[in-house]
């Protein structure tokens, strides 16, 4: 009987993304401009703002542990055994 045996565990991540988004805003006047973005620094979409480049600046791990296992199957077990070693 061998002494291991092959489960799949289960973790969870958490990250901090910090980006930099560079974006155009289509409006008649700069207060119009800044209620789109202050409406779109919210979460709330807008057709007049459109997002031109996204520069991921740093990613930080905050947090990390494995959450549950569960033995793996006859058909998982041969679906991965060759990534296993």
């Amino acid at each position: 009987m061998a002494d291991h045996v092959t489960k799949k565990y289960k973790a969870m991540v958490e990250k901090t993304i910090y980006v930099v988004e560079e974006v155009e805003i289509i409006a008649e006047t700069e207060r119009q401009a800044e209620e789109t973005l202050d409406n779109y620094a919210v979460g709330e979409g807008s057709p007049n703002l459109k997002v031109v480049e996204v520069d991921e600046q740093e990613v930080t791990i905050d947090y990390w542990s494995i959450t549950s296992s569960e033995e793996l199957g006859v058909d998982e077990f041969m679906k991965y055994k060759d990534e296993l070693h």
